[in-house]
């Protein structure tokens, strides 16, 4: 036998090894005789208590061939071999049950260890499923209370949003319905016809507010000079000395006043009848105070209080007055000659766009040539201011004075209280607050080409917070230029550029011009292009019939055509026919120096640029490094965006705000420069005024009431009204 059987019979030695011990056969002897070894020692059976005989074996008869070819060599074996093969049988017989008994124990037992292993993984698996679908549930749990959280945070966001532009759209329905109620009230007229009547009346208004400047100087030199030796004054003037003659002159004074301006005097009465209270109420109500004041120390000598009126006081407020009005006129006849001079003029909006929920300072059509007319005639801010103030003014001046009277037990006391408290309640820099300041930015706009209509619309460009620029603001007539043509052989140079020129051209853009313009300097072909059409970063068409596109490097790159970086200061447009690269077009945009200090103002007002631009040069990084912007001032809409906003009917619908007469980032940027300095002084002026004139009443009731005649003097007020006046000076010169 081979090694394998020799390992086969050793495994089966180990494995016999736990049979019982017994004499019936020995274990080394049927190995022996198994492996065909003769055995060492015979072995002979243990005799039995019973011998049961044994049966004969009846012989199997075999073919004669396996017979003869089987034929011992050796003598026949002997009995005892016999028996020894026979209980070798016996005993293989028994080891191979006694295996399948074992085998059948171990595999019932290793199918209960599966069995057992099997229940344990399915629990753990039924626990590990338990365990994942509570943390999925819980994870779910989350996940929607998040979801939850964003939607809840969404629809603040949404229904703020939506409250804020209800409010935007409440604001411009009560504006547009004061807009329409203040029309019906205003006449118009030819715009010459306004120019011409609004300068002579400034002119009158000049002359005349000159002369009444005289008479409050007058008055003030009859009011000073009795307390002061140094000043002469004859004996017959003095009130002091003589007061029915010094107190009758300053009565003539104020009368002749008010006479030299009357228009102004009875407009201070005629807006209160008509309900529409202005700051001339109260200087015309300070006058009648001042002229009942003499009457009352006329009359009642002995009254106590102060012996001279205010009737320098009450002059001098009209003075301030008349010169208000001689502004606004000044300034409305500036902005009628605007309208005059320009044959078809640009109207500047302040246009609220939904779509990006900001408000837009543009550039459009005047759609209606008699809309700018009206705002100029249309009620400005300081009338809506005058229409709260007033009445609040002249019902504390009167509530005022008759506790101050009545608190000192002398009811004829009314009038120095009533007459005391209208000399301030209508400060200087309040009466002063938007002619001066009006004039100055309409003579400076005028310079500029330009023109507003008032404060009002002045505060609303003020509230823009971007600035739709195109492409003639950016790079006017002659700021482009052709560099050079980089001809790649596949055409000759003035198919390049008559290629170029016809699809820029076709496409309505400014570099159209230009190329068109350079191709007929040189003589070149002009050709036609059909479906032409704008993409991003280029323009695509058609000539003849080969396809062209023309455009930046950003598009070469996405069609897969290689190409070489460009110059510094230069920008490259690279034209492809069919497919190919065939030129290289170098083209230079020169930065003007009025639209690079338009473009500084623009950044100094921290306002940010739109670029309503077709020109696939232009970008918003081209536009900061040209003119030296700090990163994220200028916006660049889609396609789509530009097509909306350039729009003829962008703005249709608001009113307008100022317009142009010339074009270029120059003038747009002056108006709205302009705008902002206006609406800023008119805005400090108010403040001021409106400050100064409820203090002053305080000030002067609580002297009247602790009867301190002593201290409110005429030099008392008009000093007052000089101190409070200066600051208003200051800011209005900032408008120049």
């Amino acid at each position: 036998m081979d090694r394998k059987d020799d390992m086969d019979l050793e495994s089966l030695k180990n494995m016999l090894s736990d049979v019982p011990d017994t004499d019936e056969f020995d274990l080394d002897s049927i190995i022996a005789e198994v492996s065909g070894q003769a055995p060492a020692k015979a072995a002979e059976p243990m005799p039995k208590a019973s011998a049961e005989p044994e049966k004969p074996v009846e012989p199997q008869p075999a073919p004669a061939a396996e017979t003869k070819a089987e034929e011992p060599k050796t003598a026949p074996r002997n009995k005892k071999d016999k028996t020894a093969k026979k209980v070798a049988e016996t005993a293989a017989a028994e080891h191979e049950s006694v295996e399948e008994a074992r085998e059948a124990r171990i595999a019932a037992r290793e199918q209960k260890m599966e069995e057992r292993e099997r229940r344990t993984a399915q629990k753990i698996a039924e626990r590990q499923a338990r365990r994942e679908a509570k943390l999925a549930e819980k994870e779910a749990a989350e996940k929607a209370a998040e979801q939850q959280e964003i939607v809840e945070e969404a629809a603040a966001e949404e229904a703020s949003r939506k409250a804020s532009i209800s409010r935007k759209q409440a604001r411009a329905a009560r504006i547009a319905a004061d807009q329409a109620e203040e029309e019906e009230d205003i006449k118009l007229v030819d715009p010459e016809v306004a120019m011409h009547a609004a300068r002579r009346r400034s002119g009158i208004l000049s002359f005349r507010s000159l002369l009444v400047l005289l008479l409050a100087a007058a008055a003030a030199y009859l009011s000073f000079a009795p307390s002061f030796e140094a000043l002469p004054l004859p004996v017959v003037l003095d009130i002091l000395q003589n007061p029915t003659i010094g107190i009758g002159a300053l009565a003539a004074l104020q009368i002749l006043a008010l006479l030299i301006g009357i228009d102004v005097f009875g407009n201070g009465f005629s807006s209160l009848l008509h309900g529409h209270p202005a700051r001339g109420t109260l200087v015309s109500f300070a006058a009648l105070a001042s002229l009942l004041h003499c009457a009352s120390l006329l009359v009642f000598p002995d009254q106590g209080g102060v012996a001279v009126p205010y009737t320098a006081v009450s002059i001098l407020l009209l003075y301030a007055e008349m010169r208000e009005a001689r502004g606004r006129s000044l300034a409305q006849a500036r902005s009628y000659r605007a309208v005059c001079e320009a044959e078809q003029p640009l109207a500047v909006y302040s246009h609220y766009d939904s779509e990006i929920d900001a408000c837009n300072a543009v550039k459009c059509p005047l759609y209606d040539a008699s809309s700018f007319l009206t705002e100029i005639e249309r009620p400005d801010t300081v009338d809506r201011f005058s229409l709260i103030y007033t009445p609040i003014a002249l019902a504390l001046a009167i509530i005022l004075s008759l506790v101050a009277s009545f608190n000192c037990g002398e009811p004829v006391r009314f009038f120095w209280a009533f007459s005391a408290i209208l000399s301030v309640s209508a400060p200087i820099g309040l009466l002063c607050a938007f002619g001066a300041s009006y004039k100055n930015t309409a003579s400076r706009l005028l310079r500029s080409g330009a023109a507003i209509a008032g404060a009002r619309q002045a505060n609303l460009l003020r509230g823009t917070e971007k600035v739709m620029l195109l492409e003639n603001d950016l790079f006017p007539t002659g700021s482009i230029e052709l560099e050079a043509i980089d001809n790649l052989g596949r055409i000759t140079d003035e198919q390049i550029l008559g290629c170029a020129a016809a699809l820029t051209e076709s496409a309505g853009l400014e570099l159209g011009r230009v190329l068109t313009d350079t191709t007929k300097e040189r003589f070149g072909i002009t050709f036609t292009a059909r479906d032409v059409r704008l993409v991003e970063g280029g323009v695509t068409g058609a000539v003849g019939t080969s396809r062209i596109v023309l455009g930046t490097a950003a598009l070469m790159v996405k069609m897969g055509i290689p190409i070489e970086s460009g110059h510094k200061g230069q920008i490259n447009m690279y034209l492809v026919v069919d497919n190919a690269l065939a030129g290289v077009l170098t083209m230079r945009y020169q930065t003007t120096k009025n639209t690079y200090k338009a473009m500084r103002l623009m950044r100094r007002m921290h306002m940010n640029a739109v670029l309503a631009v077709r020109d696939f040069n232009i970008s918003p990084a081209m536009i900061e490094e040209e003119f030296d912007l700090r990163r994220g001032f200028a916006d660049q809409p889609d396609p789509a965006g530009v097509d909306r906003l350039l729009n003829p009917n962008y703005a249709k619908g608001d009113a307008p705000a100022a317009i142009l007469t010339r074009e270029g980032a120059g003038p747009f940027m002056q108006v709205l420069r302009g705008a902002d300095k206006l609406a800023g002084a008119v805005r400090s002026a108010l403040t001021l005024g409106t400050f100064a004139g409820l203090l002053g009443m305080l000030i002067v009731f609580y002297l009247l009431y602790q009867n301190a005649a002593d201290a409110l003097p005429v030099m008392n007020i008009l000093l007052y009204q000089l101190i409070w006046y200066i600051p208003v000076f200051i800011i209005t010169q900032q408008t120049r």
